[in-house]
């Protein structure tokens, strides 16, 4: 499946998610004052989620970071 296919298949609420796909990649964004009307958390249900890694803001920047360092 490719990352435009995944990303379509998540079904954001508009206003509260967004997403960007790139090749491999998925990136979301979820607004946090509105986490309890997101629809990201129906991910773990969806059938891509077992091929999927999924990584929060903090351990993306310090994998950067460990790149950076090597």
């Amino acid at each position: 499946m490719s990352a435009d296919d995944a990303l379509a298949s998540f079904g954001m609420r508009e206003g509260v998610d967004a997403g960007w796909a790139r090749e491999g990649v998925v990136y979301f964004r979820r607004l946090s004052a509105q986490r309890t009307k997101s629809r990201m958390s129906r991910v773990m249900s969806k059938p891509v989620y077992r091929d999927m890694t999924i990584r929060n803001w903090a351990t993306a920047t310090r994998l950067v970071a460990m790149l950076d360092e090597s």
